[in-house]
């Protein structure tokens, strides 16, 4: 455990705030990357998301297999619905 002005934090849950940063520090550059790059190409950004959401979901079939694609298309589906089982 670590303390940090008087208050108590465990090193699991400073690593996974740490490793929540740095996701959240990548995705936010991959957007803003696809964002310029529709700009520049002047495409919309919309056509450009949904490209790059297809080519994720593909990758992720071809390298982990089908039900895990489906799996993580499911839970991306439950997060924009505001379902409260995740």
């Amino acid at each position: 455990m670590m303390q940090k002005n008087g208050n108590i934090v465990s090193l699991k849950n400073f690593q996974s705030a740490s490793r929540q940063a740095a996701l959240d520090d990548i995705s936010a550059q991959a957007f803003m990357f696809l964002r310029e790059q529709a700009q520049e190409n002047k495409l919309p950004m919309r056509d450009v998301l949904l490209e790059h959401l297809l080519g994720i979901a593909l990758v992720i079939r071809a390298v982990e297999g089908q039900d895990e694609s489906a799996r993580v298309l499911r839970e991306i589906a439950q997060q924009i619905n505001g379902d409260p089982t995740t």
